[in-house]
């Protein structure tokens, strides 16, 4: 597959999804949501002042209690110009993070035509919930969020971007999940109590449930906010920049070699009116 996000194209997309950043903090600010640049935006921020050049997402998180509240509001004030993708609106929606969709618009990756929903341009909204206190069970915690999540998404999918080996071992997995009812229904429901089992639980320690590096962060890592310049913007960012970056990505303020510098494969984009 080839990327067809020319310089032309990712400039436009960037300005698109500013667009949707700045419509979503509007909403965040108007309800007293907190929320925080994160990943690559976040060291857009802090090492480039904006957009990393090659970036072609953005990144937001927010502690599980934003995040609810944010959807609350949009549910009960129900927007023409975005649709809100989260597995507990659409079942085959496989991602265990939230988006902020542009309606009207297209994006499309690899898994695109094996579900029935259609993703627009969008900013990606992840999550913090907590964890248990108790090192151990943190580590089988961690453990069992990552197999159930992945084990979702072969529910969902049948793959074809790989190997013929590892696409013949992901479809019969597909095949005989669906054969045995572990389907996406299953796994929305078993997940959703999932990542939520610690909600109750104050100590201070919280993650993204969907990171591969099962990162383990401190709340004191996050609050209080601090500004971050932004594409001529001031929005939030963690307060602790290195607890939340080195683990993931190391030393963030040096550039990864050219051949890292990509962003998503996509089969197509539309910008629709935008």
């Amino acid at each position: 597959m080839n990327n067809i996000l020319s310089d032309n194209v990712l400039s436009h997309l960037q300005d698109v999804e500013l667009m949707i950043l700045k419509d979503f903090v509007d909403i965040c600010e108007d309800n007293d949501i907190e929320y925080y640049l994160i990943y690559g935006t976040q060291i857009g921020a802090i090492r480039h002042q904006g957009f990393i050049p090659w970036d072609d997402d953005i990144d937001i998180i927010m502690f599980r209690e934003d995040y609810e509240k944010f959807l609350k509001v949009m549910e009960e004030n129900p927007s023409e110009k975005y649709t809100i993708f989260d597995s507990r609106y659409n079942s085959e929606y496989f991602f265990q993070f939230g988006r902020m969709s542009l309606n009207e618009t297209y994006w499309s990756e690899y898994w695109d035509n094996q579900v029935s929903f259609k993703l627009g341009i969008h900013i990606d909204l992840f999550i913090l919930d907590n964890l248990p206190d108790n090192k151990l069970k943190r580590r089988i915690y961690l453990r069992r969020c990552f197999i159930d999540t992945r084990l979702y998404s072969l529910s969902v999918l049948k793959f074809y971007n790989f190997s013929k080996i590892v696409n013949l071992a992901l479809n019969i997995t597909h095949s005989l999940l669906n054969l045995f009812k572990l389907n996406d229904k299953y796994f929305q429901k078993k997940l959703s109590k999932l990542f939520r089992k610690y909600e109750s639980n104050s100590g201070q320690y919280v993650t993204d449930l969907t990171l591969r590096e099962r990162v383990v962060f401190k709340r004191s890592d996050y609050k209080p906010p601090k500004k971050s310049k932004f594409e001529n913007y001031v929005f939030t960012i963690p307060n602790d920049d290195d607890n939340t970056l080195i683990p993931i990505y190391g030393d963030y303020m040096q550039l990864p070699p050219e051949e890292e510098r990509v962003g998503h494969i996509l089969n197509e984009i539309d910008f629709g009116k935008y």
